[in-house]
């Protein structure tokens, strides 16, 4: 049986901590081992480079994790990281609508004691979630991002996540279907 080897290439530290804590216990019964990439910080040259060696391991998969931001539609935000790291496969780029906090909005119990009441907790749709809006409802309540974000992961929601963020149900009907 091959090793098997799974990584997941993510922009920064929140994403890394969401998938982490959400997506990596989902995957591990099937991958021997998963490492998770910050790869924003990186030359073009060594991401480029990093994604050419994974490619060339049996066993190895790999998985890029980018944020829309201001791309008009996902097959825009791929392009660019095509262009960033022309040895990916555009069917290894996941695309996060809008930023990674609309996935970590979307997890939030439904009337969770904290959270429940704030705007992002209670919108049906989370995707139009982004770090500043999910940053002005988190200073309402007091709290500051990284505490919030651990509190988050701690008792995220999957299904509700899946139900209240298109692009993270789209994530999950894609790799890992049964997840839900």
């Amino acid at each position: 049986m091959t090793y098997r080897q799974l990584f997941l290439f993510v922009e920064g530290n929140d994403d890394a901590r969401f998938f982490q804590s959400v997506v990596v216990p989902l995957l591990k019964g099937r991958y021997d081992s998963i490492k998770i990439v910050g790869y924003a910080k990186l030359k073009k040259e060594k991401l480029e480079g990093f994604v050419r060696s994974v490619r060339s391991i049996p066993g190895a998969d790999y998985l890029i994790v980018r944020d829309l931001d201001r791309h008009p539609c996902a097959t825009a935000a791929k392009k660019t990281l095509l262009q960033r790291c022309s040895p990916a496969e555009a069917e290894r780029i996941q695309i996060v609508k809008l930023e990674i906090e609309s996935w970590y909005s979307a997890g939030i119990p439904e009337g969770d004691p904290e959270w429940g009441e704030l705007p992002i907790a209670v919108t049906p749709d989370t995707q139009t979630v982004t770090k500043e809006s999910f940053l002005r409802a988190m200073s309402a309540s007091g709290s500051t991002l990284l505490p919030t974000l651990l509190s988050l992961l701690e008792r995220f929601d999957r299904k509700r996540a899946a139900s209240r963020n298109a692009s993270f149900r789209y994530f999950l009907d894609k790799h890992l279907p049964e997840a839900l």
